[in-house]
């Protein structure tokens, strides 16, 4: 947020939480099962709505990745179950998958500020 000169997202947002952050704790285990992720992926979501003007491209495109998200996940659980453990294989994905990085600051939340 600060390379960005959002200086009162931390006034604004007070759960801060990135796809980069997101990305380092399943890399370092600190998951132990999918909900506990799928809560950090809908945080990342309710930031950038939260700090973003409702119908402002940021807005809206949270707004997709959110929906996106939560049908994708509902697939996950219907296949898998509660249960699900997280298991980070640190592949990469086809081209448009990404994890972006960063602090909270948009870089790190799909391209979305904030």
């Amino acid at each position: 947020w600060k390379g960005l000169q959002l200086y009162d997202y931390p006034k604004i947002i007070t759960k801060m939480m990135d796809l980069g952050t997101i990305k380092s704790k399943l890399e370092k285990s600190k998951y132990t099962d999918a909900s506990q992720v799928a809560h950090d992926i809908r945080l990342v979501w309710k930031n950038c709505m939260t700090y973003n003007a409702d119908g402002s491209d940021f807005y809206r495109l949270a707004e997709s990745y959110s929906k996106r998200f939560e049908e994708r996940y509902a697939k996950l659980l219907d296949e898998y179950g509660e249960d699900v453990v997280c298991a980070y294989s640190g592949g990469k994905r086809g081209s448009g998958g990404g994890s972006g990085g960063g602090n909270g600051s948009g870089s790190g939340s799909g391209g979305t500020r904030g």
